[in-house]
C-alpha cells in the first residue's frame, strides 16, 4: 500500500517519529472498552459518544471531564491501575493504521525511526507489536521516560536524543492537537495524521 503524498517525508528529514495511539494503531476500541469497564464498578456509563468527541485527550482530562459530565465521585488512580490490564485484555481489537503503516515500512532501513508516545510503555509497547511494527523502530519513549507528557516538548526532546538526531533533523507525525504542539515547540516539522484516517466508533 502506498502512503498520501502528503505524508512523504520532507527532503531534510534524517529520522521520522510516530505518535503512537491514532497515528501509528487505531487504539480506540481497545481503550474505550477498557475504560468502561474501569468505570462499571463506579456506576457510571462511558458512553462511545462522549469518548469519540476527547479523542487524543491525556488519561488525566479524560477522567476529569467523565467527572464532571456525571458528576459522579471515583477513584481516578484506581481507574488509571485498572486500565492497563483491561487495555491488554482487548488488544485484539487494536488496528494498524494503514497510511502510517505503509510509511514505516517503506522508510524502514532508510531512515531512523522512532515512537513518541504519551501513554504508558507498557502499553505502547504491546500496541506496536500487536500491528507487528515494533521491530522496525529504533526508540520508542513513553510517558515514563519523562514523566512530562504533550504539549510539552521533552518526549520529542528525547526521542531526537535516542535517535542521535537534532530536532531539526526529524520530522513528527501526530493525530492532536497537543502532540502537534510538543512536536513543534521541541523544534520538529509536523504532518498531521487526521485528514487519513477516521475511526468508527460504531465497531468499538
Amino acid at each position: 500500500m502506498m502512503f498520501a503524498d502528503s505524508l512523504h517525508p520532507p527532503a531534510h528529514a534524517k529520522a521520522l517519529i510516530f505518535d503512537c495511539d491514532g497515528t501509528l494503531a487505531d487504539t480506540f476500541a481497545a481503550h474505550y472498552r477498557a475504560f468502561r469497564a474501569a468505570l462499571a464498578p463506579f456506576g457510571i456509563d462511558f458512553r462511545a459518544d462522549f469518548y469519540a468527541a476527547r479523542l487524543g485527550w491525556s488519561r488525566k482530562a479524560l477522567l476529569e471531564a467523565v467527572a464532571q459530565e456525571t458528576g459522579t465521585a471515583f477513584d481516578a488512580e484506581a481507574v488509571a491501575a485498572r486500565n492497563a490490564p483491561l487495555f491488554l485484555a482487548h488488544i485484539d481489537a487494536v488496528q494498524a493504521i494503514p497510511a502510517t503503516e505503509a510509511l514505516v515500512r517503506a522508510c524502514y532501513g532508510k531512515l531512523k525511526l522512532g515512537v513518541c508516545s504519551g501513554g504508558q510503555k507498557g502499553i505502547v509497547e504491546a500496541t506496536l507489536k500487536a500491528i507487528g511494527l515494533y521491530e522496525r523502530f529504533d526508540a520508542v519513549v513513553a510517558f515514563e521516560d519523562t514523566g512530562v507528557g504533550k504539549p510539552a516538548p521533552d518526549l520529542y526532546l528525547e526521542a531526537c536524543r535516542r535517535l542521535g538526531v537534532a530536532p531539526s533533523e526529524a520530522h513528527a507525525y501526530e493525530d492532536s492537537d497537543e502532540g502537534i504542539e510538543a512536536a513543534h515547540t521541541a523544534g520538529l516539522s509536523v504532518s498531521d495524521v487526521r485528514p487519513f484516517y477516521s475511526p468508527d466508533p460504531s465497531g468499538w
